[in-house]
């Protein structure tokens, strides 16, 4: 299923897919997340970020709730 991404941080909206991942069960973002919110946001492994569904706007929000730090890098 398409959904509509709304950036909190930097006020733009995005679209990906959102999909259920048969073998672990998980639900997953897919088509453009690399692009648009890993490359775009310069995201790294120690970043903390957040989504949340909006039911009044029909989309998540998404929101980088903690930078990486030097440390995250050194484990």
């Amino acid at each position: 299923m398409e959904v509509e991404i709304w950036d909190v941080d930097t006020q733009s909206m995005h679209s990906l897919v959102f999909k259920r991942w048969g073998s672990s069960r998980s639900y997953v973002f897919m088509a453009n997340w690399i692009k648009d919110f890993v490359k775009r946001r310069s995201l790294n492994s120690g970043h903390e970020i957040g989504f949340h569904w909006d039911p009044y706007a029909n989309r998540f929000d998404f929101s980088v709730l903690k930078a990486a730090t030097e440390e995250d890098f050194s484990n």
